[in-house]
């Protein structure tokens, strides 16, 4: 994740072009917290001991939906894999997860 000068306008013309989602998403990778709980659950599942419930709690606590897995269908664990959010052109944007 970028750590620009956050007083720079400069620093944000990146995010002009993303839709209200993919800013707020932008908006919570920047938060401690948050990342310490993603990167929790990313680990999790990359030691295939995820479980649904704390998941599905992760998305509550953030206010996070996830989009079901083309290859499972699998909304939960494989939206974990992933730190793609769309924008408003409907292309992907790195969602900046944690370092």
């Amino acid at each position: 994740m970028s750590r620009a000068n956050w007083r720079s306008a400069g620093a944000y013309e990146s995010l002009r072009s993303l839709n209200a989602p993919a800013f707020a998403l932008q908006f919570l990778c920047r938060n401690p917290d948050f990342q310490h709980d993603r990167r929790r659950l990313q680990l999790a599942t990359q030691a295939g001991t995820l479980n649904p419930d704390d998941a599905e709690a992760f998305a509550r606590q953030w206010g996070l939906r996830f989009r079901p897995c083309g290859s499972c269908g699998s909304a939960v664990i494989c939206g974990l894999d992933g730190a793609r959010v769309s924008g408003r052109d409907g292309s992907d944007h790195d969602a900046g997860g944690p370092d």
